[in-house]
């Protein structure tokens, strides 16, 4: 019951990638897809629950027979290797273990216990480094679902009072609903993630995490990219795909088919309105806060992965901070790749072994780096980075030194940023 569960389980996943990844268009292909998504992809769930719990009552009754049998000194049931359970694994289990630990902690559990763990911890489970990432992505799933029943049961829409005479009133109550309208508009996404569409790696978002998984991290893999985005990222981001989009077009480049890439966002990034740029984002004590947490992220990733495989950070703007700061804390990748990068942590040196490189257009970030207003040490400046730059659309002109969108140009993909993704790819891909 056990193995028809996952596979069961297994199926339901290719098919759901199959439904969402079919090219076909129009109003039938979407009633289809969402019947799909609301009716026979939740049924097959409720079968794979189903199986899984009807394992856990084999067990428990197998045991009860054994127990039975022992106490009263007969022989009805004969030790079966397998049945003998072991102590219920616990939350406390998990204090003080590195990623390895928790990973030889978690793969000495049975199925049956795994699974029991995910269904009663399911915060623990999807968030905790050297719990396996596909474990992760099932208990993530469950978190998703609980965010979605509270959002739509705990979170009613801000309502106008016309009697608050405050001034300042109506502009918190803007603010107000505008949050509230933001976090209403992820329950379409989180269905996704219910429906095994998206795969979300960590999601806790009293923690501002959400990792989301692109492609397959198993034993075939060869290379694994976290790509880290920049400033003003934060869950309402990963919604409509924008933070996602170079990640997946990085992994769908990939003829081999064997690159997972995770799109990061672990713990805070600078998104608290002017001061993000202003302050966060170029402070040092923000990196202190934050760059440890990729650290411990990163571990999980090395603890997983096949050997001979290659780990790749790719960082957009803040996003090399991060980066930097988390090979300060410990962290070691193959390859760095900043993409229009802000200054390097405090304290950074270049590891012999790691590769560093480049990517850039003018923009409004290497006008201020140039000017020292934004750090001492940027990847434009650094030695060690093999530096790329490019001429945005239509050719360099004096407006390009105060240009934003020139530096989100180079994360984009489409023919404006062609040259410039053809040269990371193969830089990913050499």
């Amino acid at each position: 019951m056990r193995a028809a569960g996952r596979k069961l389980e297994g199926q339901r996943l290719a098919l759901n990638a199959g439904v969402a990844g079919t090219p076909w268009p129009g109003p039938d292909a979407e009633a289809f897809r969402q019947e799909w998504r609301t009716g026979h992809s939740r049924s097959l769930g409720a079968a794979v629950i189903l199986l899984q719990q009807a394992a856990e009552d084999l067990l428990r009754q197998a045991d009860e027979q054994q127990s039975a049998s022992a106490a009263g000194g007969g022989s009805a049931m004969p030790f079966l290797p397998g049945v003998a359970r072991l102590p219920e694994p616990r939350p406390e289990d998990l204090e003080g273990k590195s990623a390895g630990e928790v990973r030889t902690w978690w793969l000495g559990l049975s199925s049956g216990q795994q699974q029991a763990f995910i269904r009663d911890h399911p915060q623990l489970a999807g968030n905790t480094n050297g719990i396996p990432f596909d474990a992760r992505i099932e208990a993530n799933r469950h978190n998703a679902q609980a965010r979605i029943d509270w959002l739509r049961n705990n979170d009613p829409e801000p309502k106008l009072n016309p009697w608050i005479l405050d001034s300042s009133y109506p502009a918190r109550f803007a603010a107000e609903h505008e949050a509230w309208r933001k976090r209403q508009e992820g329950i379409e996404y989180l269905q996704r993630v219910v429906d095994g569409e998206v795969q979300l790696a960590a999601y806790d978002p009293a923690a501002n995490s959400i990792v989301e998984q692109i492609g397959n991290f198993d034993e075939k893999t060869s290379k694994v990219i976290t790509y880290v985005p920049g400033t003003l990222t934060n869950e309402a981001s990963f919604y409509k795909g924008g933070t996602q989009e170079l990640a997946r077009d990085l992994v769908d480049n990939d003829t081999t088919q064997t690159t997972v890439a995770f799109v990061y966002k672990g713990t805070e990034f600078p998104d608290g309105g002017p001061e993000a740029f202003l302050v966060e984002a170029r402070e040092q004590y923000f990196v202190d806060a934050t760059a440890p947490v990729l650290k411990d992220f990163q571990a999980a990733i090395d603890v997983e992965k096949p050997a001979g495989s290659e780990t790749i950070a790719v960082g957009h703007s803040w996003g090399v901070r991060n980066i930097t700061g988390s090979e300060v804390a410990g962290a070691r990748y193959d390859k760095v790749i900043a993409l229009s990068g802000a200054a390097m942590s405090n304290g950074w040196t270049p590891d012999s072994r790691t590769r560093y490189v480049t990517y850039t257009y003018p923009d409004l970030l290497l006008t201020a780096e140039l000017a020292g207003a934004v750090g001492a040490n940027y990847p434009m400046k650094e030695p060690a980075f093999e530096k790329h730059v490019y001429a945005p659309p239509g050719g360099i002109d004096w407006g390009d030194a105060a240009s934003m969108d020139n530096h989100s140009l180079i994360t984009s993909v489409g023919t404006d940023n062609d040259m410039a993704l053809r040269d990371i790819r193969k830089e990913i891909y050499r």
